[in-house]
């Protein structure tokens, strides 16, 4: 989670296995700090977020619906480009080849990381 202007909030703990967005979301309880105003994309569709509209196989889009989603979309670039931050830490999107039980404390070293970078103007 960040907020619109860039600033990083939150980094939930990884999940086992393959999990949606939605799953993540409910487990992690996170619908006690999100509103309706909350922007997110489609993976959240029907949480009670701010999301873009699904199109529906063979039904057109009205163009307003387009225009909206478009403005959703450009709101949450500063969003994919805080996920981009996090990513560009090497030990998260290269090859994990470690003991799987030793995931979970690399990824809160570099989430312990990237808030102490994001929190500290002399880092």
């Amino acid at each position: 989670m960040c907020t619109i202007d860039g600033k990083l909030l939150a980094i939930t703990d990884s999940l086992p296995g393959a999990r949606h967005d939605a799953y993540a979301f409910r487990v992690h309880g996170l619908e006690r700090y999100l509103d309706d105003t909350t922007l997110a994309d489609k993976g959240y569709v029907g949480l009670g977020l701010l999301t873009p509209v699904k199109r529906r196989s063979g039904v057109k889009m009205p163009k307003a619906v387009k225009d909206n989603n478009r403005v959703i979309n450009g709101l949450r670039s500063v969003v994919e480009r805080v996920i981009v931050q996090v990513k560009t830490w090497r030990v998260l999107h290269s090859d994990f080849r470690r003991l799987l039980r030793s995931y979970s404390r690399v990824f809160l070293v570099v989430w312990a990381l990237i808030f102490f970078v994001s929190t500290n103007p002399y880092a």
